[in-house]
């Protein structure tokens, strides 16, 4: 009779763990990865061909964070297809230049309302290139995705 209690209430614990696998509402799991605060900056050609580096200045609430940041050469991915449709397919990609120079400007304390950004583009002898004012709102970031905590304030800027 004890076996067959046991046997009972072990198929009883087998079907309810295998019922809880599958829930949809079960927690997801957050890493510790982050992401920087900043901005990112894009300097589209003809301008990307001078450029080498861009100075910022970021203001909210009376002051302002100042920092030089180099550019390097962007690039994007250009799909080379699959090898097949199924789930064990392989799918590839190459990065390519693009024609663009980026950068990324940390500000730590970059707040969630409107800040005004001057970037100064700069060429290799520190000479300004361009220089553009704009009011922007950065957004928060989501390396785990949105159920999970956000990361750092970012927005991008594209200089044509």
């Amino acid at each position: 009779m004890t076996r067959l209690r046991t046997a009972w209430a072990a198929a009883l614990l087998a079907l309810l763990m295998a019922c809880g696998a599958g829930a949809s509402d079960a927690p997801r799991a957050c890493t510790m990865i982050g992401s920087s605060a900043g901005i990112a900056v894009s300097v589209e050609p003809p301008l990307a061909r001078e450029a080498n580096a861009v100075w910022t200045s970021v203001c909210w609430d009376g002051s302002c964070v100042e920092t030089l940041s180099a550019l390097v050469p962007g690039q994007a991915a250009v799909d080379q297809g699959c090898d097949g449709a199924g789930p064990d397919s392989s799918c590839s990609a190459v990065m390519t230049p693009d024609g663009t120079m980026q950068g990324f400007v940390g500000v730590a304390a970059l707040p969630l309302k409107e800040v005004e950004v001057t970037t100064v583009v700069q060429r290799r002898d520190g000479t300004e290139l361009r220089r553009d004012v704009a009011r922007v709102t950065p957004e928060p970031t989501y390396p785990n995705g949105k159920d999970c905590e956000p990361g750092g304030n970012q927005v991008r800027l594209t200089l044509p």
